[in-house]
């Protein structure tokens, strides 16, 4: 890498990132760096290049939040304030990619989380009504307790909501994005649900009874996939 000319925008956005709580100084420069300030500086492709950047920075085990802060400096200083939502979501889709490569081959998952889709969800409580086995089951959901209104800290609380909920359920349950700011287990129940519930204490919590019948059901995954 060439040295960094003092003004210049690669050191006024290192600088700035720096300032932001960047915690890996001598790790920041990468190719896609480069990229990503060709693609600002000419207006365009810069979905391309902000999911470049995304998917070097998790390569590099920068966190989502840790990266989009420095995105977003990128953005501030060029004098652009808040980088726009096609920038934000292309990195946030490249690093996840690049975190969760094995289960993104899993198919019909979400592009930002890798949680399975609602239809998924669907086809599967299907298949728990057919074989009468919905009642031996627990529809667990989780959300934030509050919103955050920038586009920025609300792709962050979705990928962190999704990671903990990883962590919670770590076997073979099926975890499904059911709104952009909530996530649902399909788990067994039995005396081990309740310390896996308890690994989500800091969001909000509930946990649902599958109904009776399988219509009932997907009313309530319907009312679930709205409002967040």
């Amino acid at each position: 890498m060439d040295e960094d000319i003092p003004g210049s925008l690669r050191a006024r956005w290192r600088e700035r990132s720096l300032a932001a709580g960047w915690s890996m100084p001598r790790d920041w420069w990468t190719p896609a760096v480069e990229h990503a300030i060709k693609a600002v500086n000419r207006g365009h492709d810069l979905v391309r290049a902000c999911s470049a950047l995304g998917d070097a920075r998790a390569r590099a085990g920068v966190g989502i939040a840790e990266g989009m802060a420095d995105l977003s400096a990128l953005f501030v200083s060029v004098g652009l304030g808040e980088p726009p939502y096609a920038a934000v979501r292309s990195f946030a889709v490249g690093w996840t990619e690049a975190s969760f490569a094995p289960v993104a081959g899993l198919g019909c998952e979400d592009p930002l989380t890798g949680l399975v889709t609602v239809p998924y969800l669907r086809t599967r409580l299907a298949e728990l009504y057919r074989a009468s086995a919905a009642g031996q089951h627990r529809l667990v959901v989780a959300e934030p307790y509050r919103r955050c209104d920038q586009l920025a800290g609300r792709l962050a609380a979705a990928l962190a909501l999704a990671g903990t909920l990883r962590e919670a359920f770590p076997g073979g349950e099926t975890l499904a994005q059911l709104a952009p700011a909530r996530v649902g287990a399909l788990a067994r129940a039995g005396p081990g649900l309740p310390r896996r519930v308890a690994r989500l204490r800091e969001f909000r919590v509930g946990v649902r009874t599958l109904p009776e019948r399988y219509e009932q059901a997907l009313t309530l995954v319907r009312t679930l996939s709205l409002g967040a």
